[in-house]
């Protein structure tokens, strides 16, 4: 007879448990609702200690001995945390993050240290070649009779030539997904790992189609993971001429006579002026600051501008060109004539690339970037509602290191060190991901990358680099704090928890350790201090006894029970 899990497929009815363990679930469930109702400025109380806020919001989530190794770093939690922050943002200062990197090797991504050439050679056009080869094998066969058993259509036979050439497309995006995930679990260097993950939702592509597939651990390495604690700047630029930007926003197609517009809207939209921004479809000229040469917010005119001054940003594909899929200024293509873009006056007839540099330079300069920018790293790393006295704290540090080489770890270092930062709890949800890779770090957990982990992750919503609009994976717990969410992480707790998926394993020993002949009393509390580095809240201190209460305590009642702490507001609050 099959096991069952803590979660039967009929223990499920609409969103809640029907069976023995739904007193529980429905009691851990029940304070998540709290977050809805928490004002600006308000705060699950008591307030643990910042080593604990600290590594929530600064980590993937924190392994039992980090508590210990926080309080180490000095004698008040001010130094400590500043000693953190400093060791996290200098990643050289961490060392050579062996486990990490031997979790990697030993993974056998080979596709991940592939320069763009290599990626674009081995994975782009070797895959073209196959499909054009296929189409003439197919179109033969057909036209013979010969094919691999009687009575296979031309459609079929289609599918499965086609299933090598995807395959061949896909490689490099599937093992960058398991080493992403690899990264976020093992690597000491988690501040990093959280600021790449925020940074791919800002300038978010949905990777896994076409020529981008193959090209995203160019994305990846060579754009988001170079600038994460960089320069604005320099990384706008690196987004606008990465082929995967260029083709996942269109702008490879964009030229003078029928210019796209797709990125250059994202351009304001998303990656820097954003939505808060936005004055709609007025007269540019009737814009505040027009006439200064800068307009305090954007309208469509300047988007169509700037659209225009993108023109020729394309890929080298081999119409007429080498097919190197790099990055290609093609003069032909580019509307040379006058632009005025925020009410700045672009010539015509600029140099190579000019009028592109200058709408970005534009862009960087706008007070309105540093705003929305400097909001939304404060929603990541402090609160959905971050008050607007610390975004303007962090912009003002943005304006003022607009060349620095750092400018984006000395804004992080403005925020982290803030007193919001210190004194708020309990206002945002880890999202899928987050809670994941803190369920298996805080487990100590064995991880191997399998695809039924994959598959069953994916129904939480949140597989990396699928979020298919610009915008990114939201960052705000209404689109996470829903019943068919929580429904999944749970589900995934449980079959992690009862060794159902390939590839993850839980120490027994941990389950083991756990019992120690304590009241369920006293092991709630040590689970509390062990993983939590707190006390358990009431309402899941109560869970949890009404789920023990019963039954002789053993070893798979102690596996669910620690369960039950792990799918807790009290783990998922941040």
């Amino acid at each position: 007879m099959k096991k069952k899990g803590l979660f039967s497929r009929r223990a499920f009815v609409k969103g809640g448990l029907a069976t023995s363990f739904s007193p529980a679930v429905a009691a851990i469930a029940r304070p998540l609702r709290k977050l809805a109702s928490l004002d600006q400025g308000d705060s699950l109380d008591p307030l643990p200690d910042l080593g604990v806020i600290a590594l929530n919001r600064l980590t993937f989530g924190p392994r039992p001995e980090d508590f210990g190794k926080f309080k180490k770093l000095g004698k008040t939690d001010i130094r400590r945390l500043q000693a953190f922050v400093e060791m996290q943002l200098e990643p050289g200062r961490l060392g050579g993050d062996s486990i990490c990197e031997g979790k990697v090797k030993e993974a056998g991504l080979s596709t991940l240290n592939k320069n763009f050439t290599q990626l674009w050679a081995d994975h782009v056009v070797a895959a073209d070649v196959l499909r054009e080869t296929e189409k003439e094998k197919i179109s033969s066969m057909a036209d013979s009779g010969d094919t691999p058993r009687p009575g296979l259509a031309k459609t079929e036979l289609a599918k499965i030539e086609k299933g090598n050439e995807n395959q061949l497309r896909l490689e490099p995006i599937t093992q960058l997904e398991n080493a992403t995930w690899i990264r976020a679990i093992y690597s000491d260097r988690q501040l990093f790992e959280v600021l790449v993950n925020f940074w791919h939702d800002h300038f978010s592509i949905f990777g896994w189609e076409g020529k981008i597939s193959p090209l995203f651990i160019h994305y990846d390495r060579d754009v988001i993971r170079k600038h994460a604690l960089g320069n604005f700047r320099e990384m706008l630029e690196d987004v606008a001429r990465s082929p995967a930007m260029l083709v996942y926003l269109d702008n490879a197609l964009n030229q003078s006579g029928n210019p796209n517009e797709n990125y250059a809207r994202e351009l304001f939209e998303l990656h820097t002026l954003g939505a808060e921004n936005y004055l709609g479809t007025q007269d540019r000229k009737t814009v505040a600051g027009f006439g200064t040469g800068q307009s305090i917010g954007y309208v469509d005119g300047d988007v169509y501008e700037a659209a225009r001054g993108f023109t020729g940003w394309r890929l080298d594909q081999g119409k007429d060109s080498k097919n190197t899929g790099q990055f290609d200024y093609f003069e032909q293509w580019h509307d040379r004539f006058q632009k005025i873009v925020l009410g700045h006056p672009l010539v015509e007839y600029q140099p190579p690339l000019k009028d592109g540099k200058d709408i970005l330079d534009l862009l960087t300069k706008h007070p309105g970037t540093a705003r929305y920018v400097c909001r939304k790293l404060c929603r990541r790393l402090v609160s959905n509602n971050p008050s607007n006295t610390l975004v303007e704290k962090a912009a003002n540090v943005f304006r003022e290191n607009l060349k620095a080489h750092d400018q984006l770890k000395q804004v992080v270092k403005t925020i982290i060190f803030s007193n919001e930062f210190r004194n708020s709890w309990g206002h945002k949800i880890k999202r899928p991901f987050e809670f994941t890779v803190g369920l298996l770090r805080a487990t100590g957990a064995d991880f191997s990358f399998s695809d039924p982990f994959k598959n069953n992750f994916e129904k939480t919503g949140q597989r990396l680099f699928q979020w298919r609009t610009p915008d990114g994976y939201p960052d705000f717990h209404e689109k996470w704090a829903n019943t068919n969410s929580l429904l999944e992480r749970w589900r995934l707790t449980d079959q992690i928890f009862l060794g159902g998926l390939p590839g993850i394993k839980i120490d027994a020993d941990l389950i083991r350790q756990n019992i120690k002949g304590m009241s369920p009393e006293n092991l709630i509390s040590y689970w509390g201090h062990q993983y939590l580095g707190r006390e358990v809240s009431i309402e899941t201190f109560n869970a949890i006894i009404t789920f023990l209460k019963d039954d002789k305590i053993g070893g798979k009642k102690v596996a669910g029970a620690l369960a039950l702490l792990f799918m807790s507001p009290d783990f998922q609050w941040s």
